[in-house]
Parts: structure tokens; sequence; C-alpha cells
């Protein structure tokens, strides 16, 4: 009988290995690894792909908008001194720092242009709702699987291998108090069930065969 006893590890601990995600300019895989600074206390999560050769940490993405949900809608609906008509834009941009400086629009009704310079009320963030997404820059977890339930993913091997052997046991026990704070604990009920061990382990070997062809990190 194969036992598994949950030390209480948290879902973050896993940050502090190499996280694979896929790339937002190429679209292969890519890591995520924590740098060290001139102060040996302090790193920095950096980003980098040997495909395309992008390489930034999180302050050059955030100063340049580099990402999936980089993107912005513009909102202009302001009135017209002719009191009938107004000026109305509503647009998306990839990249919030595409939208211009100011914009010409015409009023609907009498037709007359004006010169709009667009305000921070009136740009809305584009915002994501994916769960399988890496805690510093926000980029899709490579290693990530479809099941009839829901997605599979994990930041590193490390993770998968914990995973595993989680899924694995017939036998699963805690030894500290149940507080929710661990990664097993917050894991979703049907991936915790036995009904679903085998489709899960199928799961799991599809994200090592993934992560057998993942290439090893070179500083």
């Amino acid at each position: 009988m194969h036992r598994f006893i949950d030390q209480g590890i948290s879902p973050y601990s896993f940050t502090e290995y190499p996280i694979f995600v896929e790339c937002p300019f190429c679209h292969k895989h890519a890591i995520i690894f924590q740098q060290k600074q001139t102060n040996p206390s302090e790193q920095k999560a950096v980003f980098s792909c040997q495909f395309c050769c992008k390489s930034f940490d999180q302050q050059v993405q955030q100063e340049n908008n580099l990402g999936y949900f980089a993107g912005a809608y513009l909102h202009i609906d302001e009135k017209c001194t002719c009191k009938q008509g107004k000026f109305v834009c509503h647009q998306y941009y990839p990249k919030i720092s595409f939208i211009p400086p100011s914009i010409k629009l015409k009023c609907n009704f009498c037709r007359i242009q004006r010169q709009i310079y667009p305000q921070p009320f009136q740009i809305w963030r584009e915002h994501s709702y994916e769960v399988n997404l890496d805690p510093y820059f926000a980029y899709r977890l490579y290693l990530t699987t479809e099941t009839r339930h829901g997605l599979i993913f994990v930041y590193n091997i490390e993770q998968l291998n914990c995973l595993k052997a989680y899924i694995s046991a017939n036998l699963r026990e805690r030894k500290f108090p149940n507080y929710n704070r661990s990664y097993f604990s917050r894991l979703p009920a049907w991936i915790k069930s036995t009904r679903n061990r085998k489709e899960i382990l199928k799961a799991v070997l599809r994200l090592e065969q993934m992560a057998s062809t993942i290439q090893p990190l070179t500083k």
C-alpha cells in the first residue's frame, strides 16, 4: 500500500524552482527563475525564452506591457456642445501603450470634429480569468493538460512529482492542523477523489511527457 504524508507544503514553495510557462511571443516553452541580486537575501523573478531570446524582469514587463493580457479597451462617450449628440469611441488595443495620446472624433449628430484626449477613467484594462498562470508575470503555465473535470497544471517538475505521489497514494495522512493552507488541501475535490485516480494519473503522465521535452536552464 502506497502511503503519502502531507507535511503542509505551501503552493508558493514550488516557486523557488524554475517555473515553466508558455512564451507569449513564440508560444513555445520558456522559464521563469529567481535571479540573485547584490544583496544575497534578495532575488527577482526573470522571464527567459531560449527560442525567441526574450529575457526581462517584472519591471520591464510592466513598463512595456509584455504579456497575454496587457490589452485595454478605450471607452469614450462625451456629450457634444450641440447637446444632441456625442463623441463616441469603443475600441480595443492589444497593448495599453498602443492607445494614442489623442484621437479625432465626430459628433454623431452635428458631425463636428473634435480632438479628444483619453483620460485614465476611460481606459479599461483587460483582465484574465484563467487559473493556470504563474504568480509573477501571469503567463500561462506550460505544464497544463485538460481532463473532463477541468485543468490540471503545475509550476514545475518538483510540483508534478509531489502531485503524482499524492494521487498515487492509497493512504493519505496529514501531520499538521487543517487550516487549508497547504497545496494538497487546496486541490479541487475531483482531483483528490480516489474515484478519478486513474484518469488523473493519465493526465500526470501527459505532463511528465511534456516535461521531458524541456531543456535545462542555462544562465
